[in-house]
């Protein structure tokens, strides 16, 4: 499955819980996977860096689906991939 658009939405930030939170949109050919993320980062960490955390945890939920832990589909990424922050 080759994912071709990867969109980072409802950010929010929990003081309480120290922890950020977001939508991890990826698209595919044919459907859009969306997943709910959450990182343990410092407050103040800088936006890039969260972007890329926020996309391993994607990436990492992603894998532990049955159509990808069984090897029946393997997750591709597009040469011209882009992420947008929201």
């Amino acid at each position: 499955m080759l994912v071709t658009d990867i969109e980072i939405s409802h950010y929010s930030y929990d003081p309480k819980a120290a922890r950020h939170q977001a939508s991890v949109a990826m698209t595919l050919k044919d459907q859009v996977i969306s997943l709910f993320c959450r990182l343990d980062l410092p407050e103040n960490e800088p936006s890039k860096t969260r972007a890329t955390a926020f996309v391993r945890d994607a990436i990492r939920q992603l894998k532990r689906m049955p159509e990808f832990r069984s090897g029946a589909n393997q997750l591709q990424f597009s040469d011209t991939l882009t992420y947008r922050s929201a």
